[in-house]
């Protein structure tokens, strides 16, 4: 039996969504610290080299859309690709699906290092969707064209954030992983005005020796007085025992 194109996420990618989609296979990105190719169980050079549509990707979103017509549950598009990836290999496929999305009323939630390529389809979204981005190195886009070479820097995604607030779309941030907590710190500080919730994780498959309660309990302090909602994964949230905050949760409508 055929395995549904939208799905529900299992461990650390729940925490983020109750159902999710990927259109693509592949990842041009290249992110030195990406897990997908070991749980895809795909050499990195390969995932990395390429993107290509899933197989008939569009009729079967259509076919699972039509199941859950009207669901509260956000799908988030994606885990194992991005959405937005250069324009040689999207060729408007993204678009497509939100549309489907739209006529069969689901609400959508995107996650995407694409950064501005994205804001072409922000007339597409709802009420009821949400716009995000994942901040993880730094503000210097030199340093992260090192560690993301194929992303969009750091100051595109932000100014993607900073459109979706200015059209009035929900707007979050994955600040995940945490490679330097000083530079994931000040990443709340410079983008707090346009983000209306953080979704603030750790450095996983990596060995490290970051004190992560500090980091945690900062996070918590810095949301706190910027007054922005936020979300604590549990792989953090295992180091702050003691630390009293609450989770906001934004997976349903």
């Amino acid at each position: 039996m055929q395995m549904p194109i939208i799905y529900e996420p299992k461990g650390r990618a729940r925490e983020y969504s109750y159902l999710a989609c990927n259109l693509y296979e592949g990842c041009v990105h290249g992110c030195k610290y990406c897990y997908v190719p070991d749980i895809l169980r795909r050499e990195r050079s390969d995932f990395h080299l390429s993107v290509k549509p899933r197989t008939n990707i569009l009729r079967e979103i259509s076919k699972d859309l039509a199941k859950i017509k009207d669901t509260y549950k956000r799908v988030l598009l994606c885990f194992t690709c991005d959405p937005y990836p250069p324009a040689k290999y999207e060729k408007g496929l993204t678009r497509q699906a939100l549309e489907l999305f739209r006529r069969h009323n689901v609400p959508f939630q995107i996650l995407t290092k694409g950064g501005t390529r994205a804001c072409r389809d922000f007339d597409l979204y709802g009420s009821d969707d949400a716009f995000a981005t994942t901040l993880t190195y730094t503000l210097d886009d030199g340093k992260s064209l090192e560690i993301e070479p194929g992303a969009a820097i750091p100051s595109d995604r932000i100014m993607a954030i900073r459109i979706a607030k200015e059209r009035g779309i929900t707007t979050w941030v994955s600040l995940e992983p945490v490679i330097d907590p000083g530079e994931s710190l000040r990443l709340i500080e410079e983008t707090h005005d346009f983000v209306d919730l953080y979704k603030i994780g750790k450095l996983n498959h990596i060995p490290n020796s970051i004190d992560w309660r500090k980091f945690g309990s900062e996070a918590i302090d810095l949301c706190r007085k910027y007054k922005v909602p936020f979300y604590i994964k549990a792989d953090l949230a295992a180091y702050l025992g003691g630390i009293d905050f609450t989770n906001t949760e934004t997976r349903l409508i």
